[in-house]
């Protein structure tokens, strides 16, 4: 059980098969400590050789505690996404057994590089996306609005965070930028064009809405509406890269198109 002096070890939290794929996307299927695949085809079935271990562990021994006193530790508490790597099986098992100051620095060390790759994959697009963004905007002057059932939009205002679980912190983080850096283009794009009469903006979020109608009834992973919504939205604009995508369908996040307000 966790220490109650230490508010950083709670209770463990079951890996869900959404989060399980982030932390093997993560890693490309490899594993960072020694560089083996983590998955394996036994005729059509692909297997998994790999584990999601925590870095700081959740219930650590008296020699642990006193190990990695006092050492820089990722996430608010250990069960969060941060403090969690995929690694082979062997490995996993060898870093449980050994787990000295120097193997878990080492681990720390490597997983807030992918935490930085991550994020640097979406904020250094930014200046190749923005033309493209626009290009996927205008592609959608071509909705056809005799094709649309007109139906109320729900506007109010909610933040990310009121829309999406935390058991979606790799989706959530990614909107987040992507509202952070592109938003007000998007939005002054779609005005820009309002204006001109060149789109109707509420036929494209009433279709976007209606989309994502679609997809929440067949759908029960918001990863996957969003994945969805994104090939959906590429479908359209041809051959617009799917970060371009992913950039306006995380406007329509935040402007409340896509995705309910999470029941309290």
């Amino acid at each position: 059980m966790p220490e109650l002096n230490d508010p950083y070890l709670i209770a463990r939290v079951s890996i869900t098969e959404n989060t399980d794929n982030a932390h093997l996307l993560e890693v490309d299927g490899i594993c960072p400590l020694c560089g083996n695949y983590l998955l394996i085809q036994k005729g059509k079935r692909m297997n998994k050789k790999y584990q999601i271990a925590h870095i700081y562990p959740n219930s650590p021994i008296p020699h642990e505690v006193k190990e990695l006193q006092g050492l820089e530790r990722l996430g608010t508490n250990c069960e969060e996404f941060e403090n969690k790597v995929a690694l082979c099986k062997d490995c996993h098992g060898y870093y449980d057994d050994h787990k000295t100051k120097e193997e878990y620095l080492k681990l720390v060390k490597i997983k807030k590089r992918l935490l930085a790759a991550s994020k640097a994959k979406i904020s250094t697009s930014h200046q190749d996306v923005e033309e493209e963004i626009v290009l996927v905007i205008n592609s959608l002057m071509s909705i056809d609005p005799v094709t649309l059932q007109k139906m109320e939009l729900e506007y109010k205002a909610l933040k990310i965070s009121s829309k999406i679980e935390m058991t979606y912190s790799i989706l959530k983080a990614k909107i987040e930028t992507y509202v952070c850096v592109y938003f007000n283009l998007i939005k002054e794009t779609f005005q820009n064009l309002d204006q001109e009469n060149k789109l109707n903006f509420d036929l494209v979020a009433s279709e976007v809405r209606s989309s994502f109608l679609k997809c929440d009834e067949e759908i029960v992973s918001k990863s996957e509406i969003f994945e969805a919504l994104v090939k959906w939205l590429k479908s359209k604009s041809n051959g617009s890269s799917s970060e371009a995508c992913e950039a306006v369908i995380s406007y329509f996040v935040q402007s409340c198109e896509v995705f309910h307000e999470i029941s309290q």
